[in-house]
């Protein structure tokens, strides 16, 4: 039986001219002294013909030299040279890395489930990846301030796109703040008080693990960037930093002293914002929970519109350009994953959605001013509702690489998959290729 096999292995490297071909045919003449007897003489002798002939036919090629090259199998992780032209259509795993920016700030609920599945999470390249980032290198570069919305279909790709964005930012050395679920500063699960002062409630431990998430990012800007305001409040505990020293310690200051977090998060943001050493980036998914009531109550059990909660307001104020970037921009996104915060007629009008994203208000429905000045200057960006055939068949052929599927899928069911779901990115996975039996 191990002669037998063993023959048709040496046959079947018969008429291979690559060089991981012939390294394989190497190997299999390595293997062939582990038999014994008669056997191993007759199969080695066929073996060493073989190896002989593949000499002659590529002599340039060193067989026993160690491969350099990465297993086919192993995919590629995303770099600045990766978000390029030629990379459409490619996927690339995210980059892990000791600082890890999805492992500090987090994920959206809507791709965890993806983190979790994949060994190692990837996205792939798209046109709407290219156009972004384009857009976001550009507002580096001219006097307009880019304050981007993503927009799309359930299942399009926006949050994805938004990783893509925060990992090339970071790569290309731009200062982050990502949150990843904006519905965590509205829906009551963080402790609150009202400030007499701002006319505000403050949120004092979420912006403490916002300074904390920027701190552990580590950016070298932090110990160069020089305060450039004095932080000066009434009764504020001891060891403010002065001005001239570098904003670290101001962020060590609002980590420590967690009861003026707020106020020390508002000065810090205001540093990155005004500085142009370094581009800036607030990027903030689920955008769409910043506009409408929040989970929070009133002493009279009333609830908190989200302007009057003090991290809220702050997004919502670089949203809208009361307090501008200068170098960098606001980048935020969409999220349809929790129908309880779907977008506001106010953002509704404002990004001018389409039927995808909610119903569609009328001329009886109440408008707020507040959030119509909050929603003024936005700019979608639209991500187009079905990936062609060519992104679809890198997501497939990835997830064959990775062992998600028992079987080879054919032809006919990625055709009828894709066209079950419409093209739409997510339904293709999860409710199309991991929901069959055919996979």
């Amino acid at each position: 039986m191990q002669r037998r096999l063993s023959r048709e292995f040496v046959h079947s490297i018969r008429g291979l001219s690559s060089k991981r071909e012939l390294r394989t045919a190497s190997r299999l003449l390595a293997n062939v002294k582990t038999t014994g007897g008669r056997e191993r003489a007759s199969i080695q002798s066929e073996a060493s013909n073989q190896h002989t002939e593949l000499r002659k036919a590529a002599p340039g090629v060193d067989l026993n030299a160690p491969s350099t090259s990465k297993e086919t199998n192993e995919i590629q992780e995303l770099t600045l040279d990766s978000l390029r032209p030629h990379s459409l259509g490619v996927p690339f795993a995210f980059p892990q890395k000791k600082v890890d920016p999805f492992r500090i700030f987090g994920v959206p609920r809507s791709t965890e489930k993806d983190f979790a599945f994949f060994s190692k999470p990837f996205s792939i390249v798209r046109q709407p990846t290219l156009d972004l980032l384009s857009l976001l290198e550009n507002s580096t570069k001219s006097e307009h301030k880019s304050r981007i919305v993503i927009t799309g279909a359930p299942g399009s790709g926006k949050s994805y796109l938004l990783l893509q964005a925060l990992s090339h930012c970071v790569a290309s050395d731009w200062i982050v703040l990502y949150i990843p679920r904006a519905i965590d500063t509205i829906n009551g699960t963080t402790p609150y008080a009202y400030d007499v002062r701002t006319q505000t409630f403050l949120q004092p431990t979420y912006s403490a693990s916002l300074l904390r998430q920027i701190r552990d990012m580590g950016h070298p800007g932090l110990k160069k960037l020089p305060t450039t305001s004095p932080f000066s409040l009434e009764k504020a505990p001891p060891g403010a930093p002065a001005v001239g020293a570098p904003l670290m310690q101001l962020i060590e200051y609002g980590i420590r002293e967690v009861s003026v977090a707020s106020f020390v998060l508002e000065a810090v943001l205001a540093e990155f914002a005004t500085q142009t050493t370094y581009p800036f980036l607030l990027a903030v998914d689920d955008f769409q929970a910043l506009y409408g009531q929040s989970q929070y109550k009133t002493p009279q059990y009333l609830p908190i519109d989200t302007y009057h909660l003090s991290v809220p307001r702050l997004l919502l104020e670089y949203a809208c350009g009361s307090r501008p970037i200068y170098n960098g921009a606001f980048l935020g996104a969409i999220s349809l994953y929790h129908t309880s915060y779907l977008p506001t007629t106010e953002l509704y009008e404002a990004l001018d959605l389409d039927l995808t994203h909610g119903r569609r208000p009328d001329s009886y429905t109440k408008r707020s001013e507040a959030f119509q000045h909050y929603a003024k200057g936005l700019q979608p960006f639209r991500v187009p509702d079905r990936m062609d055939i060519r992104e679809a068949a890198a997501l497939l052929d990835t997830l064959i690489k990775e062992r998600v599927l028992h079987t080879v899928p054919s032809d006919q069911l990625f055709l009828s998959k894709y066209c079950e779901a419409d093209g739409n990115p997510k339904e293709f996975v999860w409710r199309g290729l991991l929901s069959t039996l055919d996979t």
